[in-house]
């Protein structure tokens, strides 16, 4: 049986003709689609213990589902995408291997095994389902009358922006800088190192007020983000408290503005962007929060 994944190749580069490289026990392809007009890199290798690997349609009372195994077995395939994706990066301008998504394809070699697959080919795929907004005349009219009066939001809420959209690409790290940036410019003033930040966050009544009210949204959500907040406490030796989140983002601030080759326990990495989902939840609300107050603020 052949194990086959592929994704799409993005970057400033062209190919002249699709070609196919093998390194044991892998033949890795990269190709043009001309439908798609887009690339895409595969990796393919033989496969013998497969069997606990395949998805299976299995019987649950009147209707039929499907089982997908876990998928930690892709685990050195996606270690060799990501390594394509770094040096592709310094050499030609490869801008990303999208090797969070990827397509798996099992490829029988015979007809017995053509008989033990149920699903020839699926996705693993991450995205966020949820109904989207109402983007209306009168919310424009209203962004654009009081413009005069919030346009010293524009910058700290451009970082606002750009967290979200790292946040929906599921990059948490680089999402919950972005956030971290918009509250250190708001509430830091001026101040940077972590010592002196704290201090100013723990003086803002607006900030104070915000994370109390996310505290207690937490509390009463069926959320994990409240049992990692509790665990990150804990291991910072704090009761989970507004204290505590002050100085569990201030002290990640820290930690993921910085990288060591020989110790990477305490610093950024961009292939575990998903160890800081609730990480960056937690400063998505706040900023949510506060946001409201920033504009109502001219007003009073």
């Amino acid at each position: 049986m052949i194990l086959k994944i592929e994704t799409e190749i993005n970057g400033n580069f062209r190919i002249e003709n699709n070609f196919e490289v093998k390194y044991n026990p892998y033949n890795i392809c990269i190709k043009y689609n001309d439908k798609e007009q887009k690339y895409f890199i595969s990796i393919a290798k033989k496969m013998y213990n497969y069997s606990s690997l395949l998805p299976k349609l299995e019987q649950v009372g009147q209707e039929k589902t499907i089982k997908f195994p876990n998928e930690n077995f892709l685990e050195n395939e996606i270690e060799l995408l990501q390594h394509i994706e770094s040096f592709g990066a310094i050499d030609k301008e490869v801008y990303d291997i999208n090797w969070g998504n990827v397509s798996i394809e099992w490829i029988p070699e015979s007809e017995q095994e053509k008989k033990e697959i149920s699903i020839k080919k699926y996705s693993r795929s991450f995205s966020f389902q949820k109904e989207k907004g109402l983007l209306s005349q009168e919310w424009l009219f209203n962004t654009i009358i009081h413009k005069r009066r919030l346009e010293h939001l524009t910058l700290p809420f451009s970082f606002f922006r750009n967290g979200l959209k790292h946040y929906k690409e599921f990059q948490y790290q680089e999402s919950f800088l972005n956030f971290y940036l918009m509250l250190e410019g708001v509430f830091g003033n001026g101040k940077f190192k972590n010592d002196k930040i704290k201090s100013e966050f723990k003086k803002s009544p607006m900030l104070i007020q915000s994370i109390e009210k996310l505290l207690g949204d937490l509390k009463n959500s069926q959320l994990k983000h409240y049992e990692w907040f509790k665990e990150m406490s804990e291991k910072y030796n704090k009761e989970p408290s507004i204290e505590s989140v002050i100085h569990i983002i201030v002290e990640q601030r820290g930690n993921l503005s910085h990288f060591s080759n020989k110790n990477n326990d305490r610093n950024k990495n961009p292939y575990k962007d998903k160890d800081f989902d609730s990480l960056a939840f937690i400063t998505l609300m706040i900023c949510k929060y506060v946001s409201n107050d920033l504009r109502l603020e001219p007003f009073r």
